[in-house]
């Protein structure tokens, strides 16, 4: 049993979110998509192939959530007339077979769940979206910094502008990345393999540290990895499981559980993560937490809307994560009604929620990625 003291954390996030509301008493409902369980690097790819949708999908925890009563939600599923033998529903019955974000905005049955949504006052949505690529890089430019008090100083802005370069890099050349990775075990970097694996890694800078896009956030990362180096020093990126970039996400369900300490949390039946928090004793202020359960979706309609909802969220995370924003303006001059209709709402209920709370929306990704999200709110005109 490991005693999970969140003391500390919880009263450090408040203070990092000093708008947010972490204290009010919220039922969640949780569902997932794009769990890919583990995140590893092979001889020649990823366990989840660098070609394949999923790894440019974001791993994405989320739902409905409310505060007071339960809203009563039957008469959604009314509407959207699906066939009676469905007891389950899922996101794939509102979209009927599409694959991609945009097919998925042609659909009439999103609509009626989009808007019924934004019209209920008393519902909302939230997540936790992770994009797995960029989380699994972050340590490199934080074990750089670790070793530089001028880097040190220049704040988390400056930070975050790094890994957003370093991100970038990794998009353009994740086979040299993999291959990278999987030569010298990545994330478990030996002390006298350091040199050798800053050096490989800055030679892969070397065609774009030129370049007007690149320059400043791969030279000023390349010195920076210059004085780790004298010092022998990776401490993010050693001591862990060779070639294992993620074990798991349970810490992503463990979050709202500790932060939302004073709300209800109701998780789709999820064996592995389960068995996970089993072992976990949460303690807040000498207090064990008890506020989360786990549940069959087949018998709640508020787990089923959770499915559809981080359904479409994972596939708006593809669609962010690979096209650029000349192709998304591309993509949305030529949107049909039902389309933009869609989109509009989407954008409206995740503005909706944030100005209910802010804490409702958690994404760890790059700056790259969202600048992109914050575009396409600019495109149809919504703004936080």
């Amino acid at each position: 049993m490991v005693n999970f003291d969140i003391s500390d954390l919880r009263r450090m996030t408040k203070i990092l979110a000093p708008t947010a509301d972490f204290d009010s008493s919220f039922t969640f409902y949780h569902d997932e998509t794009n769990n890919i369980r583990k995140f590893s690097v092979k001889e020649f790819d990823f366990n989840v192939s660098f070609n394949s949708k999923d790894f440019h999908s974001n791993f994405v925890l989320g739902g409905l959530v409310y505060e007071g009563s339960q809203p009563d939600i039957k008469p959604l599923f009314d509407r959207l007339n699906l066939q009676k033998n469905i007891k389950d529903v899922k996101f794939q019955h509102i979209v009927q077979g599409k694959k991609e974000f945009l097919d998925c905005l042609k659909s009439e049955k999103l609509n009626v769940f989009l808007k019924y949504l934004l019209s209920d006052n008393d519902l909302y949505i939230h997540y936790s979206s992770l994009n797995i690529l960029y989380w699994s890089i972050v340590d490199i430019v934080d074990s750089a910094i670790m070793n530089s008090e001028v880097a040190m100083q220049l704040g988390s802005d400056y930070h975050k502008f790094l890994k957003n370069d370093l991100y970038k890099l990794a998009k353009l050349e994740i086979e040299s990345f993999q291959e990278l990775f999987y030569n010298f075990n990545y994330p478990n970097i030996k002390k006298e393999s350091v040199s050798e694996f800053i050096e490989e890694l800055t030679s892969i800078f070397d065609e774009y540290i030129d370049t007007a896009e690149f320059h400043l956030g791969l030279e000023s990362l390349r010195q920076i990895l210059k004085e780790a180096n004298k010092k022998d020093s990776l401490p993010f990126i050693i001591d862990e499981e060779d070639r294992v970039l993620i074990k798991d996400f349970l810490e992503f369900y463990l979050r709202p559980i500790y932060l939302f300490n004073n709300s209800n949390h109701i998780f789709d039946n999820e064996a592995t993560i389960s068995e996970m928090l089993v072992n976990y004793k949460v303690i807040d202020e000498g207090k064990e937490i008890k506020n989360y359960s786990f549940v069959d979706s087949q018998g709640d309609l508020f787990v089923q809307a959770s499915d559809i909802f981080v359904g479409l969220m994972g596939k708006f995370t593809n669609y962010i994560n690979t096209n650029d924003i000349n192709q998304i303006v591309k993509n949305f001059d030529s949107l049909s009604e039902k389309q933009l209709n869609n989109v509009d709402s989407l954008i409206k209920l995740i503005v909706k929620s944030h100005n209910k709370n802010i804490a409702f929306l958690h994404w760890i990704d790059s700056y790259e990625e969202r600048e992109k999200m914050n575009f396409i709110h600019d495109l149809i005109n919504i703004n936080y």
